[in-house]
C-alpha cells in the first residue's frame, strides 16, 4: 500500500470520528422533554418560553429580544380566552368603556396620519390606534360572554422580551394648604424661571438641560437639584408653596409616584398632580441605602427605609438629596391624572415607554398580584390601556396603576416580575 493511500485513509477516519463527536455533543445540548412535562432549555437559547415551577403553577418568562412578533390568529384567540375581568376587580368589561373614551380623546389630538410607533418590525399611525380603541369599545358588550372575540378581531403582537412590570399607587398623605403646626414640609408648584429648550434652539444642550434649565446673569444653567431645593432652600420664600406635609419621607415618595392624594385637616381631599420637573436624573432611595451599606437588599422595603430615615434625621436630607430629581405639583380636585391628561383607572391604566408602547395603546398581560400580607397571589389575565409615563419607565418596562390609599401600597410594593405583554391592534385598523 502506497504511503499516499495510507494517509488518505487516516484522514477519512479522523473526519468520521470528528463527525461522530459533533453529533453526540449536539444531541446532548438540544432541548429535551422530560417526564414531568418541563422543558429544559440550553442556556445559550434566546427563545422565550413559559416554564412551570411546581404545584403552584408559578410561571416566568425567559428574556428574548425587545421586538414584536405577530401571533397566529389561533394563538391570539387562545390567549384571549384566558382573559378574565374579575382579576382586575371589574364586574364586567363594560366598566372600562369610559377609560377607553379617555384614550380616544387623547389619540384624537394627534394627526391621524402621524406616526405613533415606528419600529423596524411594526409601524402604527395615530389613526390606527384610534380605530383599534373604537373597535375595542364596539365589542366590549360581547366580551363578557366571549373574550375570544378579542383574538378574532385583533392582531396580538407579542413583545418577545416580555416586560418587567412594577406597580404604583396614589398615596393618601396628611397635608395642609397653609403652613401650620406639624405641617412644615413644602410642596412646590413649577417655578416661573424653569424653562425648557425649544426645537431649533442652537445652544449645545445636554439632554438634561433640554428638559429643564434656568438663566442666571445671562448664563444658561441646569435647574436646581434636590440638594439645592431641600437643603439649600433656594425656592423658599418665593410664594411657590401650594401645600405643606407632616412627613418629609412621604413628600419624597410623592415625588417618586408623581402625585398623591392629600387629606386636609378638615377631612377634605385634594390631589397633587405633576406639573413639571427639574430634568435631573432619578435615583431610588433603596439603591442609595444599598450602595452606602446602610441596608441589605433583603431589607429594602419602604417601611424599613422610612424607619431608618426618620430615626436618623441628621442623615435623612443628605441621603434623599442623592436623588437629584425634583417634581413640582399643582393642587386640584380631580382624581390622579396620567400623561394623557385624564384621570387614571385602577387596575387598567399602565405607564409605559412611548417608544415601545405608545400612549393610548391597548395592552394585554399576565401577572400575579399579592393583595396583602399572608394572602395568596391573584392571577390577572388582563387588558390595560397605556395612559401614563414615568422617568424610570424606559424600554421593556411597565408600571401598573393599582389604585389609591395605603391598602394598595402592599400590592404596588410587591409587584416586580417579568411578564408576557402583547400590543393589540385591530385587524380592520391594519387594513387602513
Amino acid at each position: 500500500m502506497s504511503s499516499s493511500v495510507f494517509k488518505s485513509r487516516i484522514v477519512r477516519c479522523a473526519l468520521f470520528g470528528l463527525l461522530f463527536f459533533v453529533l453526540v455533543f449536539v444531541s446532548g445540548c438540544a432541548p429535551k422533554t422530560i417526564g414531568s412535562g418541563k422543558k429544559v432549555i440550553s442556556s445559550r437559547s434566546k427563545t422565550r418560553v413559559w416554564v412551570k415551577r411546581g404545584a403552584n403553577r408559578k410561571v416566568r418568562v425567559r428574556k428574548g429580544p425587545v421586538r414584536y412578533r405577530a401571533l397566529h390568529s389561533s394563538a391570539s384567540e387562545t390567549a384571549a380566552r384566558r382573559l378574565d375581568h374579575r382579576g382586575q376587580e371589574l364586574s364586567s368589561w363594560r366598566q372600562i368603556q369610559p377609560q377607553i373614551r379617555k384614550s380616544i380623546e387623547y389619540v384624537r389630538r394627534n394627526p391621524s396620519s402621524g406616526i405613533a410607533l415606528n419600529r423596524p418590525e411594526i409601524r402604527l399611525t395615530w389613526g390606527q390606534l384610534r380605530k383599534s380603541l373604537e373597535d375595542l369599545e364596539r365589542i366590549l358588550p360581547r366580551l363578557d360572554r366571549d373574550p375570544s372575540l378579542l383574538g378574532r378581531y385583533f392582531v396580538w403582537y407579542e413583545l418577545q422580551s416580555g416586560a418587567e412590570m412594577t406597580g404604583y399607587f396614589t398615596p393618601v398623605i396628611e397635608a395642609s394648604l397653609t403652613k401650620r403646626g406639624p405641617y412644615k414640609y413644602p410642596v412646590y408648584r413649577k417655578p416661573p424661571d424653569l424653562r425648557k429648550a425649544r426645537p431649533g434652539q442652537t445652544h449645545p444642550w445636554t439632554e438634561q438641560m433640554r428638559k429643564a434649565y434656568r438663566v442666571e446673569n445671562g448664563r444658561i444653567l441646569p435647574y436646581h437639584s434636590r440638594r439645592e431645593i431641600d437643603v439649600g432652600k433656594v425656592l423658599s420664600g418665593r410664594g411657590l408653596e401650594v401645600a405643606w406635609l407632616k412627613d418629609p419621607v412621604d413628600l419624597f415618595y410623592m415625588h417618586v409616584q408623581g402625585g398623591g392624594v392629600l387629606r386636609l385637616p378638615d377631612g377634605r381631599l385634594r390631589t397633587a398632580v405633576f406639573s413639571g420637573s427639574n430634568g435631573r436624573d432619578f435615583k431610588g432611595l433603596g439603591r442609595i441605602l444599598l450602595e452606602r451599606g446602610i441596608l441589605k437588599r433583603s431589607q429594602l422595603s419602604i417601611s424599613n427605609i422610612k424607619k431608618y430615615l426618620l430615626s436618623n434625621p441628621e442623615r435623612m436630607w443628605e441621603l434623599m438629596a442623592e436623588n437629584e430629581s425634583y417634581i413640582f405639583f399643582n393642587i386640584t380636585r380631580t382624581r390622579p391624572m396620567g400623561a394623557i391628561g385624564k384621570p387614571l383607572m385602577p387596575m387598567v391604566s399602565l405607564a409605559a415607554d412611548p417608544g415601545l408602547i405608545p400612549l393610548g395603546a391597548i395592552v394585554s398581560y399576565r401577572v400575579d398580584l399579592y393583595p396583602g400580607p399572608g394572602r395568596g397571589a391573584r392571577r390577572v389575565n388582563g387588558v390595560g390601556l397605556a395612559q401614563d409615563t414615568g422617568k424610570a419607565i424606559k424600554g421593556a418596562r411597565l408600571d401598573y396603576y393599582v389604585g389609591v390609599g395605603r391598602e394598595k401600597q402592599f400590592m404596588a410594593n410587591h409587584l416586580k416580575n417579568r411578564v408576557p405583554v402583547y400590543l393589540l391592534v385591530s385587524r380592520s385598523a391594519l387594513r387602513r
